[in-house]
């Protein structure tokens, strides 16, 4: 498979809205695992957590796959004639 450096900057900046909105969904489960908590829906509670941690972690996943193709697009661009030395 052979990536282009606009390419490779394309699926940083897709992954990066990924990460994004893994974050929206961290926090709206996080906050809904709160409201239940104050109401003691325990379980429901305990089900919250556990979707914003499996969100965090997707989020992890989704800023390390930005990260790696910036720095793809970035060597690329370095090695194209006339990319930045």
């Amino acid at each position: 498979m052979s990536v282009t450096a606009a390419e490779a900057a394309e699926k940083a900046v897709n992954w990066a809205a990924v990460a994004e909105a893994a974050l929206v969904q961290v926090d709206e489960h996080r906050m809904q695992a709160k409201r239940h908590e104050v109401v003691r829906e325990m379980q429901t509670a305990v089900q919250h957590r556990a979707l914003a941690d499996d969100f965090e972690t997707y989020r992890e996943r989704a800023v390390g796959m930005a990260t790696m193709w910036a720095r793809v697009a970035g060597a690329l661009q370095a090695a194209e004639p006339g990319g930045r030395s």
